[in-house]
């Protein structure tokens, strides 16, 4: 309720200027714009009245004297740039001064056409040093013009090309903002903007669902509350937030998400469908693909797609930083469901272990470990490496004729080992096993006398070997066949 007392004092022309003073401090508007109308006011305190009470100023009776005075005084031109009832011509004169203040008056001024709007954008005049000037100098002017009710769409767009992110920011807030910046500034990883953008009544559904995907619970509070918040985007801030519920179209609709943190989320989502993921393991973010790989709805086609990506992020990081890369291709040979496609990727890695693990691998097919007996010198010469394809139970019998020559060649303590894997393969030809029912060293025979596959022809003349045990296993074979 206005304070009679007050107003009355603060319209009266004989009230002190101690106590106008105090008014001009009052809590109610009312108040205060008397003391903006009483020509008993000080210069002083009219001039900090009139950003609230602009055209109260130029009313006041003393505003024509000081006007006639001194009508090039900082208070007279900053007065009139603010006033309503100031001409055109006059606001015209006053956007070519040079002082900050008064043509950010002038840009604010709803009066200001808009052509006076774009010529301050155009050619603001410098009221700074030339020499170090720059577009952050013009913040508060072209923060002022965006406020301005007669700014266009084409003169907010061009101040955005010009303006700093501060400008850029303020844009935001303005109701006639072009929806195509709106969708550039809400991709900005910007809390700021963002916010800016979430508390612009006039955003549009579309803007509001981009924002709604966002990891600060307070711009999602925005966009849940914004009057024109969608249910899209009402059920993409669930699905942040973990609440059951979301949709395999928007599963599919969020694995394209601009924010790595939405793609990893659908990623470890329990419902995202295997063409999801698929999508998903090609992941430019290499945090996304590992989740996908390791979903229980994961494909051998995501599977596949996850080996390219190990095979890309391997060949594209610098040496020191591969070991990675390589555990992870280990661990995804030994994986149950893994198809030739994804071995033949990870060969491409050309690293010991992984092509070691792979010639382990229950997996990978005939002709694969036959061509990993002659694949490259340095692992076609290693005995370990040698050794793994002999006990692969899938390696077929050309390629354990190849693997007992080189074998043979190594000349290794571990030779002996190999030859007995190749000796208790199932895949053995028979006269390698011949060799090996010859050989000197006794429990090469043994093995031999072991081997389910050993003809009987073979074992009978192990039955008389000179070494009791060999002639004993090979009885014992001989009895279980008869």
């Amino acid at each position: 309720m206005l304070d009679d007392n007050d107003f009355a004092l603060a319209l009266a022309i004989d009230t002190s200027v101690v106590v106008l003073e105090e008014l001009s401090l009052h809590p109610q508007p009312e108040v205060r714009e008397a003391v903006a109308r009483n020509s008993n006011t000080p210069t002083e305190v009219l001039l900090k009245l009139g950003k609230e009470f602009p055209d109260a100023i130029t009313a006041n009776p003393i505003f024509n004297l000081l006007l006639l005075e001194n009508p090039e005084s900082h208070f007279v031109r900053l007065s009139l740039a603010r006033s309503t009832t100031t001409s055109e011509s006059a606001i015209a004169q006053l956007s070519k001064i040079e002082d900050e203040e008064i043509l950010c008056a002038v840009a604010r001024n709803p009066k200001t056409p808009l052509h006076i709007l774009e010529q301050l954008v155009e050619s603001p005049p410098r009221f700074c040093d030339d020499e170090n000037a720059d577009e952050s100098d013009f913040d508060r002017l072209f923060t002022a013009i965006i406020q301005n009710p007669n700014t266009s769409e084409s003169l907010l767009l061009q101040l955005a090309e010009r303006g700093s992110s501060y400008v850029k920011m303020a844009i935001t807030n303005n109701p006639k903002a072009p929806l195509s910046l709106l969708n550039t500034f809400a991709d900005w990883r910007n809390f700021s903007m963002h916010k800016a953008i979430a508390r612009n009544p006039e955003a549009p559904s579309a803007i509001l669902e981009k924002l709604a995907g966002e990891n600060e619970k307070e711009i999602r509070d925005l966009v849940k509350n914004h009057p024109n918040v969608s249910e899209t985007a009402i059920a993409i801030i669930n699905f942040i937030e973990g609440k059951p519920g979301t949709s395999i179209d928007l599963l599919e609709r969020l694995a394209s998400d601009r924010r790595a943190s939405v793609r990893l989320l659908v990623a470890a989502h329990p419902s995202t469908p295997a063409k999801v993921l698929e999508k998903l393991a090609q992941d430019t973010d290499e945090d996304v693909p590992f989740k996908a790989v390791n979903h229980p709805n994961a494909t051998s086609t995501v599977l596949e797609f996850f080996a390219e990506f190990l095979v890309k992020q391997h060949q594209r990081v610098s040496r020191s930083n591969q070991a990675m890369y390589e555990r992870s291709a280990v661990q995804l040979v030994r994986r149950s469901d893994i198809t030739p496609k994804v071995l033949e990727n990870l060969l491409q890695m050309n690293k010991y272990d992984v092509v070691s693990a792979i010639a382990s691998s229950l997996k990978t097919p005939a002709t694969m470990l036959l061509a990993l007996t002659d694949y490259q010198e340095r692992f076609s010469s290693d005995i370990h490496f040698l050794i793994n394809l002999a006990k692969n139970p899938n390696t077929p019998s050309d390629a354990l004729e190849k693997l007992y020559l080189k074998i043979n060649q190594t000349q290794h303590p571990n030779t002996i080992d190999g030859l007995h894997d190749i000796a208790s393969h199932p895949n053995t030809p028979v006269h390698l096993l011949e060799q090996f029912a010859v050989h000197s060293y006794y429990n090469l025979r043994v093995t031999v006398a072991k081997n389910v596959n050993t003809p009987i022809s073979i074992l009978e003349r192990l039955s008389n070997d000179s070494n009791s045990r060999v002639s004993s296993i090979a009885k014992q074979a001989l009895k279980e066949r008869a």
